[in-house]
């Protein structure tokens, strides 16, 4: 059985927590966070009405200001090409090499101290997609990545039982090497007007259906523009849909209200090699001590409901065409009003939307081991975005000081996903349109 069944919406935010927030969350079917910012009674509270929880981890990166994970490093756990090791001046991180059993242990400990020890569902693996990107080229190196992967997704099936594991982005890994691990595929840059008329699009998502029948692998995706049509074509599709209007970094309060109690969920693991499925708790309220944000009305599938009005504050983004990662684009806000029916989802124009997927870091009592910087690895390149990237990387300077602002260097947050353009090659191209 997939963990991720009968999740009908989620939510992404990687700062920290307010009581408001813990209690709005207990909303959503899932949520996904940055696991260094809770406490275990915290992460009781988001689960006592069933909602499941996992924790970032970054696999394929590290940043240097997570200077407890990066001390721990050894010369073999960094990627290395001619010589030198792969640097993202964006985000100031380095590639890793997930086929150094040394870094395969120290991603373990990590799931350890801060998934399995505080009860959180299960495992959110950001940057996954670095391994198509970076050495589809490379049949000898990519064999070696993967067989990594794999060797470290079967080590903590192992060690902590039947875990939720989502990866984020790495569509040809998954289809090749890690669809039987793993519950589920996170697609960011989800937006129905690029994926509607893009073939390659359209094609993964038959892939994608495919891989779900054949193991039970749940596609999450994530729109930043056109949240209703958007929304729409994941629901057509099978998949899972959260709109993210706020760069991850702010909670979109209020998107979906749970009316009903949740049946009891797995048990709760344990720090040994079990289930990490917590068990439901009589519902608790928490204080709502928080003005809610612009937010806009995820689309809900879940129980039938009477009907209510959803007012939707959406942040509208600039059109962009999609290249093989997004940055988050200046915002407009639209406001809209809808009546949301019983057991449908609303799929007017720009009105509903999903809650998204990229936990942005926010600061915590230091911790000696973190995920990198939260990024997209958008894998397929559209067309040119020159005089666009200028205005991300203008947009993408103010976020991160924001959000850096406030916090130590050793818990700085990791940003936003869809942040790094990433150059897809010809050979990526052709495997998917095969």
């Amino acid at each position: 059985m997939n963990p991720l069944d009968g999740v009908k919406n989620y939510q992404v935010f990687y700062g920290h927590p307010t009581d408001a927030i813990l209690k709005d969350m207990q909303n959503y079917d899932l949520v996904i966070i940055e696991p260094l910012h809770y406490t275990k009674a915290q992460i009781d509270l988001i689960q006592s009405r069933g909602t499941k929880v996992l924790g970032y981890i970054s696999v394929m990166e590290v940043a240097t200001w997570n200077t407890g994970l990066m001390s721990k490093l050894q010369a073999g756990d960094f990627f290395t090409r001619n010589g030198q090791r792969v640097h993202y001046p964006e985000w100031d991180s380095y590639l890793t090499n997930i086929a150094s059993t040394h870094f395969q242990g120290l991603l373990l400990t990590e799931i350890q101290n801060q998934v399995i020890a505080k009860g959180i569902d299960g495992v959110f693996m950001d940057t996954v997609g670095d391994i198509d990107n970076e050495h589809l080229n490379n049949p000898t190196v990519l064999k070696q990545q993967r067989d990594g992967l794999v060797n470290f997704l079967k080590q903590a099936r192992a060690k902590y039982g039947d875990i939720a594991m989502v990866q984020n982005w790495g569509f040809d890994t998954l289809e090749t090497s890690t669809a039987p691990y793993v519950d589920g595929i996170m697609w960011e840059s989800f937006n129905a007007d690029t994926i509607k008329s893009d073939a390659w699009s359209q094609n993964m998502i038959k892939k994608l259906q495919a891989v779900d029948t054949k193991h039970s692998v749940k596609t999450l995706t994530i729109s930043t523009r056109q949240s209703a049509e958007s929304h729409k074509l994941a629901k057509d599709a099978g998949f899972i849909h959260f709109h993210e209007a706020d760069e991850y970094v702010n909670w979109n309060a209020g998107l979906v209200t749970r009316t009903t109690t949740i049946a009891p969920a797995l048990s709760t693991p344990t720090s040994t090699a079990t289930s990490t499925e917590s068990t439901v708790k009589p519902a608790e309220t928490a204080p709502k001590t928080e003005t809610a944000k612009p937010a806009e009305t995820v689309a809900k599938t879940e129980t039938a409901k009477p009907a209510e009005t959803v007012t939707t504050t959406e942040t509208a983004k600039p059109a962009e065409t999609v290249a093989k990662t997004e940055t988050a684009k200046p915002a407009e806000t639209v406001a809209k009003t809808e009546t949301a029916k019983p057991a449908e989802t609303v799929t007017k124009t720009e009105a509903v939307a999903k809650p998204t997927t990229t936990p942005v870091k926010a600061t915590t009592p230091a911790q000696t081991t973190s995920s990198s910087a939260p990024k997209v690895a958008d894998e397929k390149k559209v067309t040119s975005k020159k005089d666009e990237k200028k205005k991300k990387h203008v947009k993408k300077k103010a976020v991160k000081a924001k959000k850096y602002a406030h916090v130590t260097k050793q818990d700085a947050p990791k940003g936003k996903m869809c942040g790094k353009a990433k150059q897809q090659t010809a050979a990526f191209f052709k495997f998917f349109k095969l």
